[in-house]
């Protein structure tokens, strides 16, 4: 049974073409219906030509549902030529066969052309699989479009994330703090990044027996959904319980020049 999908991505090819091939992308746009972990334990990062992995799958992240084969290959045209492709010819205990191909091209109105087609065989299941297929590529090419307007956020929220780790590492609290507050300032216009940058002050805070933190962190982790929902977010606020909630501030201005620089193809 052949399932396929198509649809626009507001990201210059060569940016789709890079994030298809990291296991991060797969991650991101597979979740929550699935959830992906190496059978061995062994984390990867990307797929490499004539790759072999075997990954448990979870559905939602909890409930068990076998191991899978993603067998990844690259087909890319010479130079700056297109289209490019990725095929993972998956297969597991229960689908014989996953052949499916991800094909990355420029669209004629700017922006990518991206599309799924998945050719899918599991016996008297196929019906069921192929429906799932359905489904499933279509809220992954959901997730694709919504993370297209937040990856320069993303990006700038790992680098600073990685700072912040290093800092820990170095017992520097106060760089620590400093990048933390960061990653709130990018963080705030997307709403799991957002309760992510609290999830990450709250740990630190209870680490450092701050408990007047620990409770601001409580409160403002309550309220993000709400300024989302209402769209009263103050914009430039760190996210610390040493300053207002709803106050307004100043984003620094390396960091608005990287937010204002996003990978983005017009259409």
């Amino acid at each position: 049974m052949k399932v396929s999908r198509a649809t626009h991505i507001a990201l210059k090819p060569e940016t789709v073409w890079a994030e298809v091939q990291t296991a991060g992308l797969l991650q991101h746009i597979a979740w929550p219906p699935v959830r992906f972990f190496p059978a061995d334990d062994a984390a990867f990062e990307c797929f490499q030509p004539e790759g072999c992995y075997q990954v448990k799958l979870r559905l939602f992240g909890m409930i068990p549902f076998g191991t899978q084969w993603i067998v990844s290959s690259l087909h890319e045209a010479d130079g700056t030529q297109w289209p490019k492709r990725l095929r993972d010819d998956g297969y597991s205990a229960l689908i014989s066969k996953w052949d499916h191909w991800i094909t990355v091209a420029p669209d004629k109105d700017g922006g990518t052309r991206y599309s799924d087609e998945v050719d899918v065989s599991a016996g008297v299941l196929t019906p069921f699989i192929g429906a799932f297929a359905q489904i499933f590529y279509w809220h992954r090419q959901r997730r694709w479009r919504g993370l297209a307007k937040s990856l320069a956020a993303r990006r700038v929220i790992a680098a600073e994330m990685a700072a912040y780790q290093s800092a820990v590492e170095a017992g520097d609290d106060d760089r620590a703090w400093h990048h933390l507050e960061r990653v709130h300032i990018v963080s705030q216009p997307f709403l799991g990044p957002h309760l992510a940058s609290h999830r990450a002050m709250l740990r630190f805070a209870i680490e450092k027996r701050d408990w007047s933190e620990v409770l601001g962190q409580i409160l403002r982790t309550i309220l993000a959904p709400l300024g989302t929902l209402t769209g009263r977010l103050p914009v430039g606020n760190t996210g610390r319980s040493n300053v207002s909630a709803f106050a307004p501030m100043p984003v620094p201005d390396d960091l608005q020049l990287e937010i204002d620089q996003p990978d983005q193809g017009s259409r």
